[in-house]
Order: structure tokens, then sequence, then C-alpha cells
């Protein structure tokens, strides 16, 4: 459950160069295989808890939430980036209750060399709602 001092928390999860292989494009020969994409995550949250306890159980691992965008961006096939990156922000927010804040970031490497180099990037921000989140994780509050 988020609490009011929840959504005041300022600690911060931050996953840097995640690399997602899947689909992406809207150009056919981008659609012919998966390409390498790479992810920034961050969540906000209060993660108090988990520090005073010393308890992974308690914390938000790391490793599920590069298992879960790995997933998600392996599972689909998508257009955008910003479809990608809405769909990792959203399953990673439902992953765990003092989650309030997802950030993610992603850049398609290949598209860089279409665009003469230059590092197109799209990030989306979304936030946790008091109640209907839905997650992939059965086994999460």
């Amino acid at each position: 459950m988020i609490n009011e001092s929840s959504r005041e928390a300022s600690d911060r999860l931050v996953v840097r160069g995640l690399e997602l292989r899947c689909v992406i494009g809207v150009e056919d020969w981008e659609r012919s295989m998966p390409q390498r994409v790479l992810a920034d995550i961050e969540l906000t949250g209060d993660f108090s808890v988990a520090a005073e306890s010393d308890v992974l159980e308690d914390a938000v691992d790391y490793r599920e939430v590069c298992a879960l965008a790995t997933e998600v961006a392996g599972d689909g096939e998508y257009r955008l980036l910003e479809t990608l990156a809405d769909r990792v922000a959203r399953e990673v927010l439902g992953m765990n209750g003092c989650v309030v804040e997802v950030t993610v970031s992603v850049f398609k490497p290949l598209a860089s060399a279409v665009i003469g180099g230059a590092e197109a990037r799209v990030a989306v921000r979304r936030l946790a709602r008091t109640s209907g989140l839905t997650t992939r994780r059965k086994d999460r509050p």
C-alpha cells in the first residue's frame, strides 16, 4: 500500500545501460529481426523498510527489474520506442508497492546510424496510483 510518506520519498534505484532485444521499428527492414535497444530504468519510492531490515525481500530487487524489462521487450513487437518504454515502465511500476514513480529511457543504436550518428532517446515517466496497478508478477503483493 502507498501512504503519503511514500509519495514524498526520494529514494532511487537506477539501472543504466540494460541491453534489451526486441522487434522494433516502423520500416519493414527494421522489423525483420530483433534489434538491440539500451534502456535506463529509474525507480523512485520509499526504500526505508529495506534499508532498516537489510533483507532482500523488503527491497526492490534490481535483478527482477532487469528480468521483467527483458521479458516485456522480448515478448512484444513494437513500432515506436515510446510504446516499448511505456510498457516497461508500467510493468516495473507494478512490481513493488513501495515504488511510486518509474522513468524508462530507451535508445536504439541501429537508429543512430540512420540519423548521422546522433542519439535519439525516448523517456517516459509513470506514476503509481493508489489502486488498480496490474503486474505480470503474480508472486508480488
